[in-house]
């Protein structure tokens, strides 16, 4: 995983991150006191629901940041051959307000068009700094780790998006947590078993939180470790239904792969070969194929995401022939970890 570097300085004796110290920033700065990056603060948010350790949240901040980025993307041209880093915003996301907060919005939305529009929401190491900032913060951002003038561009922009949007937002990010729970509790003890014996590690041992925004990352989800910290939006037609479950258990094993990645990174390393993203297509085809074999074990019927989206032949299509035919045995029992990656490198081209 690559992420941008941190421009740090000293303030009080304390390491601030200083996005205006940084290439591309102009006015708008994030303060980061690095030591209190994670302290709870008082105004602690109340997840939607829980299910085996990962609390969903349809948080204010968080959906108020991500669709300040959407919107960003959404006033740059469409570039046929460059790849966009946010959502689309749908038909009728345009709404009538007053010119005085048509103004500020826009504002705001320009800010982040200049400011974080370019910076990926996970590789970029800044965007998630602000991201982790928002956790447990009340109406007021009280001690969100930023300078005054970010926190005074989102506190202008929240009443306007609590009066436009938020309602729904929130509906749909709701009624989507309750459908993707329904529908996981009852395989979750056996995903999780699976995975955890396959990943060679114990499943989380503290609640890992799961912001569920209506628009986001172009790729609709994304986690960042350290801690484990998962986003996914609710409005990506690709995550519906039974895709719920298996998306879940996909990103929280960004938490828990890091053992089976090095694995097929040193076999690929010995074999002088560097196959990039291949320990990613490996964890999507685990995660999905558990989840359809538990779900066939009901009769149901399930397309895992890698081909459900045809992402295994637009994306990775060299890859396909290697993981299946390695990768499977192992998730079989019939074949070990280094049996796995020894076979899976060999057979890459």
């Amino acid at each position: 995983r690559s992420c941008d570097m941190a421009s740090f300085l000293e303030k009080d004796g304390l390491k601030i991150l200083s996005l205006s110290r940084m290439p591309g920033m102009k006015r708008v700065t994030t303060a980061l006191v690095v030591m209190t990056l994670f302290a709870a603060s008082a105004a602690a948010e109340t997840p939607v629901a829980e299910v085996s350790q990962l609390q969903l949240y349809s948080s204010f901040w968080q959906n108020l940041h991500h669709f300040l980025y959407v919107s960003a993307w959404a006033t740059r041209p469409v570039v046929p051959g460059q790849p966009r880093l946010a959502m689309p915003l749908p038909p009728g996301s345009d709404v009538s307000m007053e010119p005085d907060e048509k103004a500020t919005w826009d504002h705001a939305v320009t800010v982040y068009e200049r400011d974080f529009a370019s910076r990926d929401l996970l590789f970029g190491q800044r965007m998630t700094m602000i991201k982790l900032g928002l956790v447990d913060r009340d109406d007021k951002l009280t001690g969100a780790p930023y300078d005054d003038e970010l926190k005074t561009l989102l506190l202008s922009a929240a009443p306007i998006y609590r009066k436009y949007w938020w309602p729904a937002h929130d509906a749909g990010n709701r009624a989507w947590i309750e459908d993707a729970v329904r529908r996981t509790t009852k395989y979750a003890p056996a995903i999780i078993a699976r995975l955890t014996t396959l990943y060679g590690v114990p499943w989380f041992g503290r609640p890992v939180r799961v912001d569920v925004v209506r628009f986001g990352k172009s790729q609709g989800a994304y986690t960042s470790n350290n801690p484990t910290h998962i986003v996914v939006a609710s409005s990506d037609p690709g995550y519906a239904q039974w895709s719920s479950v298996e998306m879940l258990f996909h990103e929280s094993s960004h938490g828990l792969f890091r053992k089976t990645q090095l694995a097929i990174e040193d076999a690929a390393n010995r074999a002088g070969k560097m196959p990039r993203d291949l320990w990613h297509v490996v964890l999507f085809y685990i995660a999905g194929e558990v989840t359809r074999q538990e779900l066939a074990k009901d009769g149901v019927e399930y397309k895992p995401y890698l081909y459900a989206i045809g992402l295994f032949d637009r994306a990775w299509p060299r890859f396909r022939s290697p993981v299946e035919t390695s990768v499977q045995p192992y998730i079989d029992g019939k074949a070990t970890l280094e049996q796995m990656v020894t076979s899976l490198v060999t057979a890459i081209p």
